[in-house]
């Protein structure tokens, strides 16, 4: 191991420069692995549900090959089911690796996306009591990719994290105007339910993970372009124009 003298280190001038968006840059990495990690476990069981009906298909498929008197037409029917299986399992892989990929900007369908959000974080809603309303019904709206993947689903998360237990979540978009400088602004809004104490379910969860705050919400906000504006019940984010 080498000692440890200032001749090891990068000179003074030669370090990173600490500026207000190189820090909530850093802040906004970490929000987007925070929420990774609430997520990963939800796309792992997804990777594993798809790889779990080829590999029952190849046992059947070993079986039938070893007969004496193998059954070609089932073998090839077999087969044909094997083919389209690994397709899916495939983009099922690729699909969860790209939420490791936060430059992704191609754009996707806003309720569309709010439907997947529902399914990936249906436990942690489910946990919270909480349901999650889409009262989108533009189906021609649309916003990066990226922008689901880390801002959206931390607020979520985040209104998971800080609520009291039970109620509705509705998530509604507002186009704007022409001569407005955004596309169109996402709102969330928390309308009570039943409230109470978190159930153990709860705490037992949020010891295995890092909680989501709205600084993280806001940082990666920040990152994207997004204007954010939150206050105690209610989110809004602002869009910029493609």
């Amino acid at each position: 191991m080498p000692p440890v003298t200032p001749e090891n280190f990068l000179p003074a001038g030669d370090a990173v420069p600490t500026t207000a968006d190189s820090v909530n840059d850093r802040l906004a990495e970490a929000a987007r692995y925070a929420v990774l990690g609430r997520v990963l476990p939800v796309l792992r069981h997804d990777v594993a549900g798809s790889l779990q009906p080829i590999r029952i298909l190849l046992t059947v498929l070993e079986r039938r090959v070893q007969t004496t008197d193998p059954d070609l037409a089932a073998i090839t029917k077999n087969v044909t089911s094997l083919s389209a299986l690994t397709k899916q399992a495939a983009a099922d892989c690729l699909s969860a690796l790209g939420w490791t990929d936060s430059s992704n900007d191609h754009q996707v369908s806003l309720r569309g996306s709010v439907d997947e959000a529902a399914r990936l974080l249906s436990l942690e809603l489910s946990v919270n009591a909480l349901a999650l309303f889409n009262g989108i019904e533009d189906d021609s709206a649309t916003a990066p990719q990226s922008f689901f993947r880390s801002v959206f689903m931390g607020a979520l998360l985040a209104f998971c994290d800080q609520h009291v237990v039970g109620g509705t979540l509705e998530v509604t978009f507002q186009k704007a105007a022409a001569n407005i400088q955004y596309s169109g602004q996402l709102q969330l809004r928390m309308l009570p339910g039943d409230a109470g104490k978190s159930p153990a379910s709860l705490d037992v969860l949020r010891t295995k993970t890092r909680a989501i705050g709205w600084s993280d919400v806001l940082a990666m906000a920040n990152s994207c372009g997004v204007k954010m504006v939150q206050a105690d019940g209610w989110l809004t984010l602002d869009l910029p124009k493609r």
